[in-house]
C-alpha cells in the first residue's frame, strides 16, 4: 500500500508541475523521453487500482444476496431495493461534486451581489479553473477550461432563479445524510460481521475508484498536451495520434517505422488483440470481423419488452427512451428524457441531471452511474446487461426503481 501510495502521490505531482509551454524548447529526443516519464508514471500510477475490477465483478450481487438472507424476508421487492440502495450508498464526495460545491461557493458570492468581474470574483475564479479546469475531459479528448467557461457555468445557475444556498446545502450534506441513514439501517437489521466488511470495503472502493477516475482525466490532459506536439512537429493530425498503441509512439516519432497510411486505417476500424503478453492491432475486413464475432458474438433481435438489474437509485419514472453511446449524443438527452448507456462517465453528467431516471447495461454498486444518480436523486437500474440493445431512441419507457424493473410502454 505505501508503494501504491508513493506511486500515486508521484503522478500527482507530475500533473501539477507539468507545463505546456516547456515543451516548446525540447528537442525530440527529450520530448520522446518527457513522454515515456509519463508514460511510466502513469502505468505505476493506474496499477494499484486495477484491484477495485476484481472486487466490482460479482461483488454487489453477492452483497445483495447476504441483504436478503440476513434482513429478509422482504413483503415487497421495494422494500429489498429500499434497503439495498441506503446500504450501499457513497459515503464520500465524489470529484464532480467537489468541482461543484468549489463553484457553487463562488456563484453565491456573485447571486448575493458581487459583480462577476469583479477582482476578488476573478481570483476565486483563477483559483477554481487551476483545480478544475480537467473535469470536461473524455476518453477522446481533453480540454482546458477556460473562465470564461466557468462564468457562464455561473450565468446558466443564475438564470434559473434557484436559491443556491439550498443547492451548495444539499449537495454538501448528501454524504452526511448517507452515512446517518446507513447507521439507522444497521441499528434496525443487526448484520453479521462479513457483510459488514463488505459493505465498508465497497465504500472505500468506490472512492478508490472515483480517484481512479480522477488520474485518468489527468492522464488524458498529460498524453494529449504531448502528443499534440508531437504531431505538430511531424504536420500530422492530432486525431491520428490516437491510433497507436503507447508503445508504438517511439516507433512512429522516433524510428518512423509506424506510417500515417496505417493509422489511416486503424483510424476507419480496427481492433486491438492482446495475447500472452503481445498486443496485436488488425484492420483488415476477414481478420476484424473474425475477431469481433469472436468476441461480441453475433447481433440478435431480443424482443423482451422489459429488464431488471441492480438499484442504484429509489424513483419511479416514464419518459422518452435517449440512447446514449458516446459523449457526442448527449445532447439528445433533453429534460424528463430516460438516459440509456452502456454506462455513463463523468462527461455525461449534464444529460444525467436532465434525466427522469437512467438505466445502464453495466456496472456495480461501486459505479459512475450508482454513485452519481444517488447525488442527483434521480432513479437508476444498474447492470440490465442490455438495455441498449432492447430499447430504441424514442421508446416511452417506465422506470421502476422501487420495484426493479424497467419496461416499455406501447399505450400510454
Amino acid at each position: 500500500m505505501r508503494q501504491w501510495q508513493e506511486d500515486e502521490r508521484a503522478f500527482d505531482d507530475y500533473f501539477y508541475a507539468f507545463a505546456p509551454q516547456r515543451l516548446l524548447s525540447l528537442s525530440d529526443q527529450e520530448l520522446f523521453q518527457e513522454f515515456e516519464c509519463y508514460h511510466n508514471l502513469s502505468k505505476k500510477r493506474f496499477t494499484s487500482s486495477s484491484i477495485i475490477d476484481h472486487f466490482a465483478l460479482g461483488t454487489d450481487q453477492k452483497i445483495a444476496d447476504l441483504l436478503r438472507l440476513e434482513a429478509g424476508p422482504f413483503e415487497k421487492e421495494s422494500n429489498f431495493t429500499n434497503v439495498f440502495s441506503i446500504a450501499t450508498a457513497p459515503v464520500h464526495q465524489s470529484f464532480i461534486n467537489e468541482a461543484e460545491i468549489s463553484l457553487l461557493r463562488i456563484a453565491i458570492l456573485v447571486q448575493s451581489g458581487k459583480y462577476i468581474d469583479d477582482p476578488d470574483i476573478i481570483d476565486l475564479l483563477t483559483i477554481h479553473k487551476q483545480a478544475f479546469f480537467w473535469t470536461k475531459n473524455n476518453y477522446r479528448k481533453a480540454q482546458v477550461l477556460s473562465l470564461d467557461h466557468f462564468k457562464e457555468e455561473i450565468a446558466a445557475w443564475l438564470r434559473t432563479g434557484v436559491d443556491l444556498k439550498e443547492m451548495l446545502k444539499k449537495i454538501e450534506g448528501t454524504s452526511v445524510a448517507n452515512q446517518e441513514a446507513k447507521e439507522q439501517l444497521f441499528a434496525s437489521y443487526p448484520l453479521r460481521p462479513i457483510l459488514l466488511r463488505l459493505l465498508k470495503i465497497s465504500e472505500d472502493f468506490t472512492r478508490w475508484q472515483d480517484e481512479r477516475k480522477r488520474a485518468t482525466y489527468f492522464s488524458i490532459h498529460l498524453g494529449t498536451m504531448l502528443m499534440s506536439e508531437m504531431a505538430k512537429r511531424r504536420g500530422v493530425d492530432p486525431e491520428l495520434t490516437k491510433q497507436m498503441l503507447l508503445e508504438e509512439v517511439g516507433s512512429w516519432f522516433i524510428d518512423n517505422t509506424l506510417g500515417i497510411d496505417e493509422l489511416r486505417e486503424r483510424q476507419n476500424r480496427c481492433v486491438a488483440f492482446w495475447k500472452e503478453g503481445e498486443t496485436r492491432v488488425y484492420t483488415g475486413s476477414e481478420e476484424f470481423d473474425g475477431i469481433h464475432s469472436i468476441l461480441l458474438g453475433e447481433n440478435k433481435e431480443d424482443d423482451a419488452q422489459d429488464l431488471r438489474g441492480l438499484v442504484a437509485c429509489l424513483g419511479r419514472a416514464r419518459g422518452t427512451a435517449r440512447i446514449v453511446k458516446s459523449v457526442e449524443e448527449i445532447s439528445k438527452v433533453q429534460d424528463g428524457d430516460i438516459l440509456v448507456a452502456v454506462m455513463t462517465r463523468p462527461d455525461y453528467v449534464v444529460a444525467m441531471k436532465k434525466a427522469a431516471a437512467i438505466v445502464t447495461d453495466e456496472g456495480g454498486i461501486t459505479s459512475h452511474a450508482a454513485i452519481v444518480s444517488r447525488e442527483l436523486g434521480v432513479p437508476c437500474i444498474i447492470a440490465t446487461k442490455k438495455a441498449t440493445k432492447i430499447f430504441k431512441d424514442g421508446d416511452f419507457l417506465e422506470v421502476n426503481a422501487h420495484h426493479n424493473w424497467v419496461r416499455k410502454i406501447t399505450t400510454i
